[in-house]
Formats: structure tokens, C-alpha cells, sequence
């Protein structure tokens, strides 16, 4: 198996955690925590991960890069593990049959089937 280190002095391998201000720019992390101690909140989702952009030392502060594309400003003693988040591309497979649409989102809101105004009739919808 792999042994995964965290804290101060762990290195800079897959899998460690360490704080984001110790990360050299352009690393890509995952799992990072948005206030310190929060266990990580950011970037958690099957094949995401965040990048390191720029540090100031001065106000201990770290400029990063989240999945959805804006930059925030996080302590530097915030902790992110190394990596990206395994699964990428989960979503690139087609479900194939409605069975596997209605159990995926039976798990979350009510927001399935979703029925178009244009395909109902004159009576039912403003858009038949």
C-alpha cells in the first residue's frame, strides 16, 4: 500500500496533506479547506482539483484557483492534499436507459422527469 503523510514537514508526493503555503505555484491540489480546520470543503467532487496561483508571505495568504474557474484567497495555513480527486470523467458515460436517470436522481431532489411546455397540449401548457 502507499503511506500518506500530512502536516508541515510531509513532502510534496500524491496523496500527502500539507498547508497550501508551503505548495510551490502551479501545484494541483484537492480536498482543501476553505477556513482553516474545516477538514477540506473545496474541490471534492469526482475528478476536480484546485491549483496553487501565487503566495504572499507577508499577509499569509494564498491566491487559488478553484474548478469553477475564480481565484480565492485563503490562508496559508490552510491544508489541501496533493493530487486530483479519482473518477474523472464520471460523467462523460451515457446512462442508456431512463432506469439509471430515475435512480440517480432519485437520490436528489424532485427534479425528474422534466417535461418540456413545447411537447404538451394547448390546454395543459402556454407553450403547447
Amino acid at each position: 500500500g502507499q503511506f500518506l503523510y500530512c502536516g508541515k514537514k510531509a513532502t510534496l508526493q500524491i496523496g500527502n496533506i500539507l498547508p497550501v503555503g508551503q505548495m510551490p505555484e502551479g501545484t494541483v491540489i484537492c480536498c482543501m479547506e476553505e477556513k482553516s480546520g474545516d477538514r477540506g470543503r473545496i474541490a471534492r467532487a469526482s475528478g476536480n482539483y484546485a491549483t496553487v496561483v501565487s503566495h504572499n508571505p507577508d499577509a499569509k495568504k494564498s491566491r487559488v484557483k478553484l474548478p469553477s474557474g475564480a481565484k480565492k484567497v485563503i490562508p496559508s495555513t490552510n491544508r489541501a492534499m496533493v493530487g486530483i480527486v479519482a473518477g474523472g470523467g464520471r460523467i462523460d458515460k451515457p446512462m442508456l436507459k431512463a432506469g439509471r436517470a430515475y435512480y440517480k436522481y432519485k437520490a436528489k431532489r424532485n427534479c425528474w422527469p422534466k417535461v418540456r411546455g413545447v411537447a404538451m397540449n394547448p390546454v395543459e401548457h402556454p407553450h403547447g
